[in-house]
């Protein structure tokens, strides 16, 4: 192995000198779409997650656990949704091409 191969590689190296080298970057739009996307799912699954607490009679160890993943998913989901908004906010106040 030669000395330049174990050299640690920039970014730059691996991406090229511009991050539009990258073919797969999003669009505000699809960065958008897959967020609330992501958001509906996170809801529904702290929905489902909350009718098994509702409709269980586990044991109060495993309900706790039931619980805070019902929290972290709407948190998650709450988070992902303020996301959305200031994606929706930084278009409303974006310079318009000419």
């Amino acid at each position: 192995m030669s000395e330049e191969s174990a050299a640690p590689r920039g970014p730059s190296a691996m991406l090229g000198e511009s991050d539009w080298d990258d073919e797969d970057l999003l669009t505000i739009a699809e960065a958008s779409e897959r967020l609330a996307d992501e958001v509906a799912r996170a809801r529904n699954r702290a929905r489902l997650l909350q009718e098994v607490v509702d409709n269980d009679e586990s044991p109060t160890a495993q309900r706790s656990e039931i619980v805070a993943q019902i929290e972290a998913e709407t948190r998650r989901a709450d988070e992902l949704a303020a996301a959305a908004a200031r994606i929706r906010a930084g278009q409303a106040h974006a310079p318009v091409p000419r």
